[in-house]
């Protein structure tokens, strides 16, 4: 059977049910996700739900700056719980790759991230079951914390759903078709979906 849709995201973690949020709310009309098993069923389902900053790309830390706003005014921006917990993030090299925190730190903060080296004091302070050893150089962000993965991606998935999105699981898409360097349509093993777009959120 053949049907018709504006887009096609391919995966139903909380990258899959983020993008088709985010399309169906700025006026992509009835967008279909595909997904292989069930919601969150890859690695948003192994994931140990860390929300940090600390990146050594400017693109990455970028990205997860802006991610943390949404994590933490996650209700009032989308809607639902995804149980964000503000705890901090600490972390911790040896000497020798002190050069590299300090390029983190640079790159955190050229894009507005809170973030500091601390001394070994202070890490103590901060986490006083842990064992620090001598020669060890620390980073703190106190604005990092942890949120529930698959609650994310339920969360966005309700609120594509209530907006107009399709979901569609246990559905693995079997081919994306392109026609002269274009997407033309999505498949799988009983439907056709005509579409421009396809998004392939699949993990990496």
């Amino acid at each position: 059977m053949t049907l018709t849709t504006e887009a096609v995201v391919i995966g139903g973690g909380v990258m899959g049910t983020s993008i088709l949020y985010n399309l169906v709310s700025r006026g992509v009309k009835s967008p279909v996700l595909l997904e292989r098993d069930t919601l969150g069923s890859g690695s948003t389902g192994r994931s140990s739900g860390l929300v940090r900053m600390h990146y050594s790309t400017v693109v990455n830390a970028h990205l997860a700056w802006e991610s943390y706003h949404i994590f933490k005014s996650f209700d009032e921006m989308i809607g639902g719980d995804v149980s964000f917990v503000k705890t901090g993030f600490m972390a911790i090299v040896p000497e020798e790759s002190v050069d590299g925190l300090e390029h983190n730190i640079a790159v955190q903060r050229s894009v507005g991230v809170e973030t500091s080296r601390i001394s070994k004091e202070e890490a103590q302070e901060l986490a006083p079951a842990f064992r620090f050893e001598d020669g060890e150089a620390f980073a703190w962000e106190p604005e990092s914390g942890h949120a529930d993965p698959s609650g994310t991606a339920m969360a966005y998935a309700t609120r594509a759903r209530e907006l107009g999105a399709e979901i569609i699981l246990e559905s693995p898409a079997t081919n994306v078709e392109v026609l002269n360097g274009r997407v033309v349509a999505v498949t799988t093993a009983g439907e056709r979906y005509e579409t421009p777009i396809a998004v392939v959120a699949t993990g990496p």
